[in-house]
Parts: structure tokens; C-alpha cells; sequence
């Protein structure tokens, strides 16, 4: 019989997957700073990485998936999709943005509850390794910005297969001679994504005075970088954040449950605030940006037509289907931008409206509140970060992108992992947790074990 594998082989494979799951901590926030849209790659391999180790120490997937009050709402808000997309105008990609959905609930489910099971070693590396990672991306991202995009610019001239979009840059025979800064707004993003559960990371330092020291110089550069950029959603989420993490430093409890209440409540006001600032014409207020005049056009002309649609929505995913042709787009005098839906509503909040009707509204409102109410069972030290982190996906989505583009919804994923490995390195919830899961994996075996 040939000898099985020693304790040195054991040893040296736990070895190499720790080391596995940190480089992993390390690049995902690096690599995703510098091109924003490989977040779908790493979410899952991030998934792997803590799922598959987690899985030798519990009692398997029902551990690591089964419902819960908080995860229920994800789960309830996927199967609508599902069914919202048989009547999608745009049936392929109202189905394709439901199992993208599906796909990154199963993912951050399983992960973020499989780190209460993995040593503590482990996270705190992790921790750190995506702290350091940040750190860079954060740097690299100010570098481009201070130099015109010196290193994309040289990428995109000596690569032939990396896509040029004349709308963002300009060429010269051929060659890419200057890039606009709009196009590093998705990189700002990340790294506002990053800024809070690096800090949190940063809390688990020994000394107070490392604490202080790193914690301010990543703010600072975080805050420089976001200042720098064009993006303003990351702007209003830098300006706001800290100002939510002062009220749950002091009022923990409150401040989860306002910004649960808050939640829901901008579903209840999106449509009467759409409508004021169309009626106060801020469309046409020389004061405001372009983009913002443009964007009080796009809300007012789908809100409008909110009602026709009121209790299924057009399908998620489905609004470019819908969109008014360019050469049939009705444009009042004075106005700058034609009345048309865009290609998706730039607001979360009427988006849901739009495209998932009266129904979607309650369970996307419902699972925003499990979300943040969810955030006080972390430890005590973690629930200002994680409230502060809360409002930034929702300060980023309601002004912003589309909520369905896959590189988004990965790192708003990525964003709650990191939050979770960083929430364990401080206290004892993992056990609590472990435990928890465990209660629920024996009660399901008892009530499915069958008597003989």
C-alpha cells in the first residue's frame, strides 16, 4: 500500500492556499482599480477561495445557503426577475440581468458566511493583503489622473485589441493623444467602494498610532483621487460617508435603522422629487452641470411613464428597448437634450420603478432594509464602517450607472465580502455565526431525515 500524503504535505497545501486566498485579496482591488470591469472575475475566484476551505469545516452548502431573514429577500427579488422577464420588452436581457443577479446572491451568500468558518490567520491576511492592494490601485488611479491617463493612453497605442471609444478620447492619426478624465469614472468608483473596509482593515492594527497614521493617509488619498476625477456620485459619497459613520459611531442602532427607513423611503419620494425638479426647470438651470440638466430630463420623461406600467414594469434591463429614436425624440425649445428614457434611468430607485413596477419596488425596498439592518449583527466596531460603506453603494447607484451592468453589481458583491472578512478579524461573531449555521444545518437534517 503506498504511503498517503504527511503532516508536511498537509501543512504545505494549507500553506499554499492561504497564500492563494491573500494574493487574490491583493490583486482583486488593484486589478479592479485599473480596469473597473474585471470585478466579474474576481468575485467568483474571491467566492472559491473562501467557500471551498470553509466547506471541510462545516456541514456543507445548506451551512452556507440556506434562507435567512436577511439573505430571503435576495432570493424572493431573483425568482420575480425570473418571472419578470417573461414579459420583459426586452426578453434576453431582462433574463440574462436575473440569473447575473442570481448568480452574485449564490456567490456573496456562500462567501460572506463562509469566513466563520476559516482561521483567523487566514482573514487577517486576506485583510491586510487587500488593504495593500487598495492602497496601490488607490495610487495608481491618482498617478493616471495626474498625468492624463499616461499609462492607458500607452496601453491603448501599443495594444491593437484594446478598444478605442472615440467619445472619450482623441485620436490622431491613429494614435490615442489625450483621454478625457470621464473615462476613469467606473476606477473612482472602485476605489470609493474600497474606502471603507480598508479602514475597517486598518482598525485591526496594534498600535493606535498605525491606525491614525494609515487610516488617514488612505482617506487622503482616496479623497484626493475621487476630488481629481469627474465622477460626482463617488463625490457625494466621499462628502456624505464620513458624516454616516459619525452617526453610527454614536448611535449604532439608529443610524441602521434610518438608513433602512431612509431606504425605503426614497421609493415613496423618487417620483414626487422627479416631478418638482422638472416643474422648478432645473433642466434648464445654467448653475447645474450638463449632465445633471440632462439627468432631471431622463427622470421626468420616465417617470412619466411609470403608470402604463405601473404593477409588472417594462422588464428589467428592458429600458434601451423602449428608448425613443433619436430622430423621433421630442426636443422643446430651450432645451438642450431631447425628452427620451436614455439608455437606463440613471437612478436606482426610478429604474426599479420603471422597469420592475409596484411589486419589484417592495422587494427591492425590502431587501435594501434586511441589508442595512443586517449590518448591526457585525461587531460593534464594524457597524460605523459598514454603514458608511451601506450608503456609498447607494449614493453611487442612485446617481449613476445602470444597475444591471455586471461589472457594478460584482463590486457592490466584492464590496460586501471585503466588509465580512474585515468585520471578522474583530471579534467573536464568527463563532456566533458558526454556530448559528450549524443550529439551522441540524434542524434541516432532522426535519428531512426520514424514520426507518
Amino acid at each position: 500500500m503506498a504511503p498517503g500524503p504527511g503532516p508536511k504535505a498537509g501543512l504545505l497545501g494549507r500553506l499554499d492556499g492561504r497564500l492563494a486566498t491573500s494574493l487574490l485579496f491583493f490583486v482583486s482591488p488593484l486589478l479592479s482599480a485599473a480596469i473597473p470591469r474585471l470585478t466579474w472575475l474576481f468575485l467568483p475566484l474571491i467566492g472559491v477561495a473562501l467557500i471551498l476551505p470553509a466547506l471541510r469545516h462545516c456541514s456543507g452548502w445548506r451551512a452556507l445557503l440556506t434562507p435567512d431573514a436577511y439573505w430571503t429577500p435576495f432570493f424572493l427579488l431573483a425568482f420575480y426577475l425570473f418571472l419578470n422577464a417573461t414579459w420583459a420588452a426586452d426578453q434576453p436581457f431582462a433574463l440574462g440581468s436575473a440569473a447575473l443577479f442570481l448568480g452574485v446572491s449564490l456567490i456573496v451568500c456562500a462567501a460572506s458566511r463562509s469566513v466563520a468558518y476559516l482561521p483567523q490567520t487566514l482573514l487577517q491576511r486576506a485583510a491586510l493583503a487587500f488593504a495593500i492592494g487598495a492602497f496601490l490601485g488607490a495610487f495608481y488611479l491618482l498617478f493616471e489622473l495626474l498625468t492624463d491617463a499616461s499609462i492607458m493612453r500607452m496601453a491603448l497605442n501599443a495594444i491593437d485589441l484594446l478598444q478605442r471609444n472615440a467619445k472619450h478620447m482623441e485620436i490622431f492619426r491613429g494614435e490615442v493623444i489625450k483621454v478625457k478624465r470621464s473615462i476613469v469614472d467606473r476606477n473612482a468608483a472602485i476605489v470609493m467602494f474600497s474606502l471603507w473596509p480598508v479602514l475597517l482593515v486598518l482598525m485591526n492594527l496594534e498600535s493606535r498610532r498605525r491606525q491614525l497614521m494609515l487610516g488617514s493617509a488612505f482617506f487622503a488619498l482616496a479623497a484626493v483621487t475621487i476630488l481629481l476625477s469627474e465622477h460626482d456620485s463617488s463625490k457625494v459619497a466621499l462628502i456624505f460617508s464620513p458624516l454616516v459613520f459619525i452617526c453610527a459611531w454614536f448611535w449604532p442602532r439608529a443610524t441602521v435603522v434610518g438608513l433602512a427607513a431612509a431606504w425605503c423611503l426614497a421609493f415613496m419620494l423618487v417620483l414626487p422629487a422627479v416631478f418638482g425638479a422638472y416643474k422648478a426647470e432645473l433642466h434648464m438651470a445654467q448653475w447645474l452641470p450638463s449632465s445633471a440638466r440632462h439627468r432631471v430630463i431622463i427622470w421626468e420623461y420616465t417617470a412619466e411613464r411609470v403608470p402604463d406600467h405601473l404593477w409588472r414594469g417594462i422588464g428589467a434591463a428592458s429600458t434601451p428597448a423602449l428608448k425613443p429614436k433619436r430622430e423621433t425624440a421630442e426636443k422643446p425649445a430651450g432645451f438642450r437634450f431631447p425628452r427620451s428614457t436614455g439608455e437606463h434611468a440613471h437612478d436606482l430607485f426610478l429604474q426599479t420603478w420603471y422597469e420592475l413596477g409596484v411589486i419589484g419596488v417592495i422587494l427591492v425596498a425590502y431587501a435594501g432594509a434586511a441589508t442595512a439592518i443586517g449590518i448591526y449583527l457585525l461587531p460593534s466596531v464594524a457597524v460605523p464602517f459598514a454603514s458608511a460603506a451601506f450608503f456609498v453603494c447607494v449614493a453611487i447607484e442612485t446617481f449613476a450607472w445602470n444597475v444591471w451592468q455586471t461589472w457594478l453589481m460584482c463590486a457592490v458583491g466584492l464590496l460586501v465580502i471585503y466588509l465580512q472578512v474585515a468585520a471578522q478579524c474583530h471579534g467573536p461573531l464568527h463563532r456566533t455565526l458558526a454556530r448559528r449555521s450549524e443550529h439551522q444545518s441540524k434542524r434541516i437534517q432532522k426535519t428531512t431525515q426520514v424514520p426507518t
